[in-house]
């Protein structure tokens, strides 16, 4: 397993956002988390990522703990994320804003920035190379100067991806990749996510479209009231009435 979640706890004042939440998550898998709005699911997302301490249980990643850690620690132990709302610098270029995500990779100091030295102008020439790599693969290559703030909402969605894979994950956290996206962007989506997968990275996708989550995802996790209520393959999951009526019957019971 390349991530182990035990016992995962996180309160609010009296509320319980994750009530004691385990989760394994195979090496090279796609798992996806579902639940209702409010179910706990970004939360435990900001538990795993140290944004918020867990109250209790342990977070295991590599065969190492790493709850307690800060988040420039997750990260820089190959853990990525991208975020329900989108969290990109509004005034930067799509290429400054893939560069900022590798940020934790140079090893120049503040005197070889200050100095410009040899170290420092060969890791921003092989930083901006790679940037470009991961625009090209999200298909933003023509938008490379283009203010984030000036992105359609799908591609602000693709642009966060590429940022979050510019620190060299091992695995990925999608918050609601799909949101915003219409049905073409969503195809384009499911394809590119696989392709993730062949390149060998592990993927955790919270998502409310169903029909990417049932197409692509090797395991679910269902979470309702911060608690885990199912969990497995997508048929056996459809078919839980626990999950039709915490969330499923729910979503389509207007068709019903």
């Amino acid at each position: 397993m390349i991530l182990s979640v035990d016992n995962v706890r996180k309160t609010f004042g009296g509320l319980v956002a994750v009530n004691d939440v385990d989760l394994e998550v195979r090496q090279g898998d796609i798992h996806a988390i579902i639940g209702p709005n409010g179910a706990g699911k970004t939360t435990f997302f900001n538990a795993l990522t140290a944004l918020v301490p867990p109250d209790s249980g342990t977070i295991t990643f590599r065969g190492e703990r790493i709850d307690g850690l800060k988040t420039h620690q997750v990260s820089a132990r190959g853990i990525g994320r991208t975020f329900q709302n989108i969290r990109l610098f509004p005034y930067l270029s799509v290429l400054e804003n893939v560069k900022v995500g590798a940020h934790n990779l140079g090893r120049h100091t503040i005197f070889d920035a200050i100095l410009r030295s040899g170290r420092f102008r060969r890791e921003e020439r092989e930083v901006e190379e790679f940037a470009l790599e991961l625009i090209e693969k999200v298909g933003l290559s023509d938008k490379r100067d283009t203010y984030a703030r000036n992105l359609p909402y799908g591609e602000q969605r693709k642009l966060e991806i590429a940022r979050a894979m510019a620190a060299h994950p091992t695995l990925l956290l999608l918050d609601e990749p799909a949101a915003g996206m219409n049905n073409t962007e969503t195809a384009a989506l499911d394809e590119f996510i696989r392709s993730l997968k062949s390149e060998g990275y592990t993927i955790i996708l919270i998502e409310h479209d169903m029909k990417l989550v049932m197409s692509i995802a090797d395991r679910i996790t269902v979470i309702d009231h911060g608690e885990k209520i199912s969990e497995g393959v997508a048929r056996d999951v459809q078919n839980d009435q626990r999950v039709i009526e915490a969330y499923l019957g729910k979503q389509h019971g207007g068709d019903q």
